[in-house]
């Protein structure tokens, strides 16, 4: 099994020196320190690591925020920073770079090797995810029924590849437009309904109505399922209409 790569970020020779020790004790590798920012953004983009520990103030025209901005665009590398700067102004711009911690000098090691622990463990977290999402979205655009996400305040959250097809619209003409613009007036009177339904009540909902779209008119067996978020609030209904060509 490979050794995690570490890349040490620190203007002080000897801090860098004693956290080069304590990481190789613990069982990562390495692979340079750095005490610049310019240096840093080099060495992450050519040596690509599976961590960084970034000081703040560092040498050079570059801070240790400042390189972990560039990094971020370029890489998705969790970056931990270790500094003596705790006031506000400087935490809320590190904030920005989403680091996976921020310890405040002189720490505690156990406490260092918990937050690189953690580091890894939210990281492959993060990354699970991430292709999870990507793989249900591949299958929702790949998919022949029209899926739709619309929220309470009767939005259009997402429309799939196939919705687009009906309407003959691009996305950028239907996300964030209200439902009432896609549709016909007594059509979106049923469907304003049916919508409004499915949001009060958390009941799912499933219907067969004929829209008429601009060069077809389609008879649609659709299914309305309530999203909720952690606390179990509905905050959006998606919809799956798939076209109904026998038995009408």
């Amino acid at each position: 099994m490979s050794r995690s790569k570490i890349l040490v970020v620190e203007d002080e020779a000897l801090t860098g020196m004693e956290l080069q020790k304590k990481l190789v004790l613990w069982g990562y590798d390495v692979i340079d320190i750095v005490s610049s920012g310019e240096d840093a953004v080099k060495k992450a983009l050519e040596l690509d690591p599976d961590l960084i520990l970034m000081d703040i103030l560092l040498k050079g025209c570059m801070n240790g925020i400042d390189a972990a901005k560039v990094i971020r665009k370029n890489k998705e590398i969790p970056i931990i920073y270790l500094t003596a700067y705790c006031n506000s102004e400087t935490f809320q711009g590190a904030k920005i770079t989403q680091p996976q911690a921020y310890l405040i000098k002189p720490f505690d090691e156990n406490e260092l090797k918990f937050a690189i622990e953690m580091a890894f463990h939210g990281y492959e977290s993060q990354l699970k995810l991430k292709r999870s999402e990507e793989h249900y979205r591949i299958l929702a655009e790949n998919a022949e029924d029209m899926i739709f996400i619309i929220n309470r305040d009767l939005m259009v959250e997402y429309v799939n590849e196939s919705s687009l097809k009906y309407l003959k619209l691009n996305k950028e003409d239907i996300i964030g437009k209200p439902v009432q613009d896609l549709f016909r007036t007594q059509e979106f009177k049923d469907q304003i309904s049916s919508l409004k339904n499915v949001l009060n009540t958390g009941n799912s909902k499933r219907e067969k109505n004929l829209f008429i779209f601009p060069d077809c008119e389609v008879w649609l067996d659709t299914r309305l399922k309530p999203l909720r978020d952690q606390q179990g609030e509905i905050y959006s209904v998606m919809g799956i209409s798939r076209e109904i060509k026998e038995g009408k």
